[in-house]
């Protein structure tokens, strides 16, 4: 009998470590996949990184600076530094979406320094002329960030930086205003951000390969995946969530957002503005407009709406 139960002991040992084995196997490829997958194929987005004829042309013809940082793992980053005639010591870093580069936000520039500001367009890791195969959803921007702004302090011990991004890199920008170093930050203007990636992914998956089964899968395998995540880069999917950061903000902060956006619903902006801890913050809707298309729908409404909210600052 006792050999028995030693026997059924060690077959119950053996299945678990067995489970386990599988369930890190899994949730290392599910990690892996949220990096390699073909995102800009589920989500329907044109890939337009590697287009960087504008921006070039900016820097060629207007004497725009050329400029590269190294975040804190090595990586090259690049962008566009664009100064005030007359010196100022403020300064907007514009952050582009995903399968984008610095170039869709050539459009904000004069925006900006119609207020004084100097600007920075910024490539973010895995895009443009930036290194890194992909993006890291958060896992190593916030980094990044901190590099672009001891870059800007370098220039100017005394210069004060707001954020602006869309899409990606609106939720990119959340990130860094949750943080420690983002929480003096001047403003974060988020233009069509998602409010959760995963709830994001599983829906976009969903409609993608129309199978309930990869959901439960998800489910069942989100410990594994986020012990993978915490053995990659030392950061868990709470880390990387602009909802959970909304909840640490302190810069004042504008969420702006189509109320026609199919790909990011709207009650995104909605969901960030109620969570957002900081004492100044404002959600706009712009009617008619889809995922980040409120500043082409509307261009003068667009621009009222964050000159009037930056120059409060």
């Amino acid at each position: 009998m006792r050999f028995l139960w030693k026997c059924v002991r060690a077959l119950v040992l053996t299945a678990l470590v067995l489970a386990l084995g599988a369930g890190c196997y899994v949730g290392n490829r599910m990690y892996e996949g949220l990096l390699a997958s073909p995102w800009d194929q589920i989500l329907g987005i044109r890939n337009q990184t590697a287009d960087l004829v504008r921006v070039h042309r900016r820097e060629q013809e207007w004497g725009w600076e050329p400029v590269e940082v190294r975040s804190a793992d090595g990586t090259v980053l690049a962008g566009t530094y664009v100064p005030r005639a007359d010196a100022s010591h403020r300064t907007v870093i514009l952050v582009h979406g995903l399968y984008s580069n610095r170039s869709m936000c050539l459009p904000l520039v004069e925006m900006y320094q119609q207020m004084d500001y100097n600007v920075l367009l910024i490539d973010l890791r895995g895009h443009g002329e930036s290194g890194s195969r992909h993006t890291m959803w958060g896992m190593k921007e916030t980094e990044d960030f901190r590099a672009w702004l001891d870059f800007l302090h370098e220039k100017d011990p005394a210069m004060a930086v707001g954020l602006h991004g869309i899409s990606l890199g609106a939720a990119m920008s959340i990130l860094e205003c949750g943080t420690e170093d983002g929480q003096d930050l001047l403003f974060c203007i988020a233009d069509s951000s998602y409010a959760d990636l995963m709830t994001l992914g599983r829906q976009k998956l969903y409609a993608w390969t129309g199978d309930p089964d990869l959901l439960l899968g998800m489910d069942l395998v989100d410990p594994f995946f986020q012990a993978a995540m915490f053995v990659h880069t030392g950061k868990l999917l709470r880390d990387i969530t602009p909802l959970d950061a909304a909840g640490r903000m302190r810069a004042p902060a504008l969420f702006l957002h189509g109320a026609e956006d199919r790909l990011v619903p709207p009650s995104a902006a909605e969901a960030l503005g109620g969570a957002c801890t900081s004492a100044e913050k404002r959600v706009l809707l712009f009617e008619g407009a889809g995922h980040a298309q409120e500043f082409a729908r509307n261009p003068e409404a667009y621009r009222q709406a964050v000159q009037a909210f930056v120059r409060d600052r």
